[in-house]
């Protein structure tokens, strides 16, 4: 089944959040916990990947927290996904040059799977944070359907 990770749906709270906010001041490790009842060490991990990864600055001192390095509309949720899941993959053997897959050569199923993962993928990268932020799911670019892949 495919999921995102508990990882991965702190991040994205946090970047929602930090996005809603108008004010442009920093989220405290702390506030953003509370807020949505995350726990605080594993958070601080999780925001210290997406600073690593571009997607967020920090600020030291007792006025400092996080913010979004970039605009709402310049972070797509694929590159969220991305810094703390790794790669977009849909299938074991995806993206890898040598794989050892004894079906590999006779394989039914892979590129079907690989138009599939390539219709997400672009799906991810089309929806930005600010349209996580300012929308409901149902209003994001639409459902995906197999034609749109």
């Amino acid at each position: 089944m495919l999921r995102l990770s508990k990882k991965t749906e702190y991040a994205l709270f946090a970047m929602v959040d930090m996005a809603g906010i108008s004010t442009r001041e920093p989220a405290t490790v702390r506030e953003l916990a509370q807020r949505y009842s995350l726990p605080q060490e594993l958070l601080g991990k999780v925001l210290q990947t997406l600073k690593k990864e571009g997607m967020l600055d920090s600020i030291q001192g007792v006025k400092g927290g996080y913010m979004l390095a970039r605009t709402a509309e310049q972070i797509s949720l694929a590159e969220i996904v991305e810094a703390i899941e790794g790669p977009f993959t849909f299938m074991s053997c995806s993206g890898e040059v040598s794989c050892t897959c004894t079906l590999f050569d006779n394989c039914t199923i892979k590129s079907p799977l690989e138009v599939i993962q390539q219709g997400l993928e672009n799906y991810f990268r089309s929806i930005t944070l600010k349209d996580l932020s300012q929308q409901s799911v149902d209003q994001i670019k639409g459902p995906v359907h197999p034609a749109a892949i």
